[in-house]
């Protein structure tokens, strides 16, 4: 709750869009009658030398706690003062102030500048009427059967074969790497095992080529080129002469899918209740899928539509936040993506830049329909992720807290807004082939 400042005079000017400053000046008397209390506080407390407590003079505190009553005057009438200007002229601040040109001395007002971004004024126009498509993908029994084959694949056998190594079967080998005809140590392996898939995404795809055909005790040497995304950038794109001993190849051979077996090493009993609910869980997928897809086009037609400024602040700290999250996840595929040989940092800044003003707008629209419709956050949403995020919730950093709170209650939000605008628009369900939807996107 703001504290009134009698007398406090506020000036406030248009930096930018979105951005204001406020030059604050709390009179004289004020100041002296806050010092006024905190001599009072300070002399029924301070221990001073050669006099019992509380009994010290005035002008002895003086001497001794000038700058430090000052000081903290100071603090609190600045806190006061700025928290008193944004209340009484109504002016939503986003984000942390920055204060300039503090002025605190003695017998004269407190004056100072402080900068604010502000919550954008933004109008959302009538949407009703807007129609869009929510495209679910079919699932097909191809994907079934591969979930199925992945979990026979944890228990499937592996078996030597005196035949040449063809792709999907498992090579044991030892091999040497050489970079301009110096051995690189990084570039060998003793006892290694490697399934030889010839996918055009693998990074080490020209080696498991050279290795169809071989069987076990043969020995093979060939040149390659490493990928330009290989892990290590100083041999990403290198030229490598490879020297191979292939000790064994093997076949894998995954076991019979009984009942017996779905029910000694999964969840359910039987082979059609397994068929079912993976199929059944593939299909929750595909809608959660096509639910986030409409998502993004129901955004996309409301950035399109509602014009407004943003505070810079805000985007780039959506900028910084995208651009987290794609090292991060990059990361948790094993590789460091500003460590590669054509990574782009200009490219790479202006796609989060571009992304984070898209995050921005998103948040500025579904806070402004929120509050336009006096929305409450959806309580399914937010009992539903409290259980998830319980651990994060009860963490003994405080900001940790704050952020999983934070973000509880924004997911909660955005809930709401969504059940309200889809009772605005028009949205046709439209069931597309499963090679339809992956090549779209």
């Amino acid at each position: 709750m703001a504290h009134a400042v009698a007398g406090m005079k506020v000036e406030i000017n248009d930096v930018q869009p979105c951005v204001k400053q406020l030059h604050i000046e709390i009179p004289a008397d004020h100041v002296a009658d806050e010092s006024a209390k905190k001599w009072k506080e300070l002399g029924r407390h301070a221990q001073v030398p050669g006099f019992r407590k509380g009994k010290a003079p005035r002008h002895i505190l003086e001497k001794m706690y000038a700058q430090s009553v000052l000081g903290e005057v100071g603090q609190k009438l600045i806190s006061d003062g700025y928290e008193a200007a944004i209340h009484d002229h109504k002016i939503e601040v986003l984000g942390d102030p920055t204060f300039q040109e503090v002025k605190v001395e003695p017998g004269k007002p407190i004056s100072f500048n402080v900068v604010v971004e502000t919550f954008p004024q933004v109008t959302v126009s009538d949407f009703s009427g807007w129609t869009f498509e929510r495209e679910v993908r079919a699932v097909d029994e191809k994907e079934i059967q591969s979930a199925i084959d992945s979990i026979l694949e944890a228990d499937a056998e592996l078996t030597p074969v005196d035949r040449p190594a063809n792709e999907g079967d498992y090579v044991s080998l030892d091999y040497a790497g050489s970079v301009d005809g110096k051995d690189e140590p990084k570039l060998a392996g003793k006892g290694q095992q490697m399934v030889i898939t010839l996918a055009g995404d693998n990074l080490f795809g020209d080696f498991h080529k050279n290795l169809v055909g071989a069987k076990g005790g043969e020995e093979k040497s060939f040149t390659m080129n490493l990928s330009k995304q290989y892990p290590d950038p100083e041999l990403a794109g290198k030229q490598v002469s490879f020297k191979v001993n292939v000790t064994a190849v093997k076949e894998k051979k995954l076991p019979e899918l009984t009942d017996a077996f779905v029910a000694s090493h999964t969840a359910y009993q039987t082979v059609d209740e397994m068929r079912q609910k993976l199929r059944e869980r593939a299909e929750d997928r595909e809608r959660e899928r096509g639910e986030e897809d409409l998502r993004r086009k129901v955004m996309a037609k409301f950035r399109e539509v509602v014009k407004f400024d943003l505070p810079p602040k805000m985007v780039a700290q959506y900028a910084e936040m995208y651009g987290n999250r794609v090292l991060r996840t990059t990361r948790d595929w094993g590789v460091d993506l500003r460590s590669q040989a054509d990574f782009d940092q200009a490219k790479f800044d202006k796609n989060c830049a571009e992304k984070g003003e898209e995050w921005a707008r998103d948040e500025v629209i579904v806070e402004t329909i929120a509050k336009r419709e006096k929305l409450e956050p959806d309580t399914a949403t937010m009992d539903r992720l409290q259980k998830e995020y319980a651990e994060f919730l009860k963490a003994e950093d405080r900001n940790t807290r704050y952020n999983a709170a934070m973000y509880t209650l924004k997911e909660a939000m955005q809930e709401s807004v969504f059940k309200y605008v889809y009772t605005k628009i028009a949205v046709a369900d439209k069931t597309v082939a499963a090679q339809e939807k992956k090549e779209n996107d």
